[in-house]
């Protein structure tokens, strides 16, 4: 029986001498088995990237064992003889294989059991946790199952229509390319990836639908990780509102689809660094894209109309900015001071009411779209680096919309 894991090995005898421990976990294999000469003797063969011959550690000599956090995926075996901690990071359910095997051998509850004798017992290149697969054709898929321990994923070129759904076992996954297939959506149980940060759905049909389901979106785990988002090339219509939940999202692409308007939202993603959508049908940019401190921004094959148009004449007084529900004045302070809000926290009306306000051009939450007017703005004044289509200005028209009267007149 081989596990395929991280372990930090802790020498209890430093702790009593005041030595602290480095807290690396190394990758490594945890096998266990019996003594060739033996039916009764049971050991634990430790190999890791530092140690390829292994540390031998009799089964007898265990102490106890920690499995408090094994739904979490750790364990801590610890040994009598030689004072030594074992503790162990691994996929939940092969540790709790691991574990129950381990349990049957220390109770003396062999006789089922078939484990490899010491002679047979070895660690080879195959054995290494794969972190990185590459799927080109179908028939590289593997047999039993994508690798639980796998960091990156790349499946491309395939034509998948459909989402597959044994990704959402990958708990460890970091960069994931779908691109250049036919899926048209992500389950809600997308959003629940824990370690996810690069996301390639490039040349895929999420926006065939009228209706697309960003669900996966709203979850907490995706939006505290998620740094890099592609979803070029996949007939969009229209961005989602709580696209702005994506708290760390550093680069976004958004080439070569069918986006008329962008949401007012993102001026809230305040990590927001690299922006591309060209080739699209965009005509003006939401004024709040001004408060992100974009460095590079791709606006080339666009419909930007850079023509400034007054507001219609109408009858205001500043008390009109001021004055406002109860609901408008609770708005303002939860989008001012950044509070986070989901549909199973507050009713989804109020959830629609917030993802609705706009941004002031001096960064304040406007609730009420009465005030507006469309303006042009010089975005190198703005951002480090702007591309446009060579025989255009460089000048933009954005849609600004005002929090108070002074703003409307400056």
């Amino acid at each position: 029986m081989k596990l395929q894991c991280q372990v930090e090995v802790i020498n209890r005898l430093h702790s009593s001498l005041n030595i602290r421990s480095n807290g690396k976990y190394l990758k490594s294999t945890l096998a266990l088995g019996k003594e060739p000469k033996s039916d009764v003797e049971y050991f634990i063969l430790h190999f890791s990237s530092t140690n390829k011959s292994g540390t031998k550690y009799r089964a007898k000599c265990i102490k106890q064992v920690f499995v408090k956090c094994i739904n979490e995926g750790k364990a801590t075996i610890r040994f009598e003889e030689p004072p030594h901690d074992l503790c162990i990071k691994s996929e939940v359910i092969q540790l709790k294989c691991f574990m129950r095997i381990l349990r049957s051998v220390l109770t003396g509850d062999t006789k089922n059991l078939n484990l490899a004798p010491l002679s047979s017992l070895s660690v080879t290149h195959k054995d290494a946790a794969p972190t990185k697969l590459v799927i080109r054709d179908r028939s590289e898929f593997p047999v039993k199952g994508l690798p639980r321990t796998l960091e990156s994923l790349y499946i491309n070129g395939l034509n998948l229509c459909n989402f597959r759904r044994e990704i959402l076992l990958l708990k460890n996954l970091v960069i994931l390319d779908l691109s250049n297939n036919a899926i048209e959506k992500l389950p809600p149980e997308f959003g629940r990836m824990p370690n996810l940060c690069e996301l390639y759905l490039s040349n895929n049909q999420l926006g065939v639908k009228d209706v697309v389901d960003w669900r996966w979106l709203l979850n907490t785990q995706i939006s505290q990780k998620l740094k890099l988002l592609d979803i070029s090339g996949n007939q969009l219509k229209y961005l989602p509102k709580p696209i702005w939940k994506l708290q760390k999202l550093v680069t976004l692409k958004l080439d070569n689809n069918l986006l008329e308007k962008l949401p007012t939202t993102l001026g809230r993603m305040s990590s927001l660094r690299h922006l591309t959508m060209t080739q699209n049908r965009l005509t003006t940019l939401p004024c709040g894209l001004l408060q992100c401190r974009l460095e590079y921004i791709d606006l080339s094959e666009n419909q930007l109309d850079a023509q400034e148009t007054t507001p219609e004449p109408c009858k205001s007084t500043p008390w009109e900015f001021y004055i406002g529900s109860l609901v408008d004045i609770t708005s303002k302070v939860v989008l001012k001071n950044k509070f986070y809000y989901a549909p199973n926290i507050i009713p989804w009306t109020l959830v629609e009411f917030l993802d609705n306000a706009n941004m002031c051009v001096c960064g304040a939450p406007v609730v009420n779209n009465r005030f507006y007017m469309n303006k042009e703005f010089q975005l190198r004044d703005y951002f480090h680096v702007v591309v446009f289509n060579s025989n255009r200005k460089s000048t933009v028209t954005f849609q600004c919309y005002f929090c108070s009267h002074k703003c409307l007149n400056r």
